[in-house]
């Protein structure tokens, strides 16, 4: 004897089927329309690259303005992510984000970690000033960026010259802290 439930199974055997068929006409025009769309030619493709460096050239030239504009401005901060004492100290990572040294036209904020001693073994504190306080402060543009210096007392006997290397297209700076008591700390960052 036939089973009644024949045409249901064939029916819903049917309809898997379809779906199979339905998604591989559906990748099909998926890849002749993909195809389609780069079927460029190489003068288009040329054009197309030319195009793409003239931009990011352009984004190029805009971010070395803006580093100049804040450089000449006296308007940018230091972020520090590493720092050693010189010569050949323990290199210290910086993880927290809340240390900076901002350069503002009249003053600048200081808050990064420092190392102190005159003799071995150094500590580290935190230099947190903000002074008014900037003598000979010069700004000397060269073929990579800038290099900025000033020297300040930060309220003490103690004199600190403050010297960056800033590079322009990178962002990147390297600021070295002289001092007449301890010996240099070199750190290095990133200028916002």
């Amino acid at each position: 004897p036939r089973s009644t439930l024949f045409p249901y199974t064939t029916l819903f055997r049917s309809i898997n089927v379809m779906k199979y068929v339905y998604l591989i006409l559906a990748a099909a025009l998926l890849a002749t329309s993909a195809s389609a769309q780069t079927g460029m030619t190489r003068e288009q493709m040329e054009s197309r690259h030319q195009e793409r460096v003239q931009m990011r050239d352009a984004r190029h030239q805009t971010e070395i303005k803006q580093m100049d504009s804040i450089v000449l401005n006296r308007y940018y901060k230091f972020m520090p992510t590493s720092f050693q004492q010189e010569p050949a100290g323990n290199m210290h990572q910086i993880y927290s984000i809340m240390y900076s040294l901002a350069m503002y036209k009249d003053y600048v904020d200081i808050d990064i970690p420092y190392i102190v001693g005159v003799v071995a073994p150094y500590h580290l504190t935190i230099m947190n000033y903000i002074t008014f306080d900037i003598q000979k402060y010069t700004a000397v543009q060269n073929e990579d960026g800038w290099t900025i210096s000033f020297s300040s007392n930060l309220y003490s006997d103690n004199t600190y010259t403050f010297t960056f290397k800033i590079y322009s297209i990178t962002r990147e700076a390297v600021l070295n802290i002289a001092s007449t008591l301890y010996p240099t700390v070199t750190y290095y960052g990133s200028i916002q």
